[in-house]
């Protein structure tokens, strides 16, 4: 009997695509976070009313993983597009985009997505956590906000 164990390495992707500041010129940003900001109220309302759906986590290196307690799997065919968290099939619909979007972003971009909006952390803490100056910081932000803004059909435009 073979008593080797497999080792499964996570990979880093090196392709983030952080928007730069030239690219969200175009975007109302702050309009935008007001929405996102709504967005994820709904979601945390959602996930405690919905507690055998899907669940997007992030673990402790702001990867995301995507947990199940149930077999259903929703239909996308016929959706609106504006998500809407009123039934428990909207909000796992919402939870595998989001686990998309999660997989796609960086981890500053998660970190603070999932910190300071979800888990109303402080924006210092996280600079502090990824030792990031101020400017950095609010390309970060303002990265995550457009980025979740353009997945959730929620982006607002100058």
């Amino acid at each position: 009997m073979d008593s080797r164990v497999e080792q499964n390495i996570p990979e880093e992707y090196a392709d983030n695509l952080t928007l730069t500041k030239d690219e969200m010129t175009v975007y109302d940003i702050p309009a935008t976070y007001e929405r996102v900001v709504e967005k994820l109220r709904e979601f945390k309302i959602a996930r405690n009313k919905f507690i055998n759906g899907y669940h997007v986590r992030l673990t402790p290196n702001y990867r995301p993983r995507l947990e199940a307690f149930t077999n259903n799997i929703s239909d996308p065919v016929g959706k609106a597009v504006e998500y809407k968290l009123d039934n428990e099939e909207e909000y796992n619909e919402f939870n595998i985009q989001l686990n998309k979007l999660y997989a796609i972003m960086s981890k500053e971009e998660n970190a603070y997505i999932n910190d300071c909006l979800l888990c109303g952390r402080s924006e210092a803490s996280l600079k502090t956590k990824f030792d990031l100056g101020r400017e950095i910081f609010t390309t970060i932000k303002n990265s995550a906000i457009v980025r979740f803004g353009i997945v959730f059909n929620i982006i607002e435009y100058k």
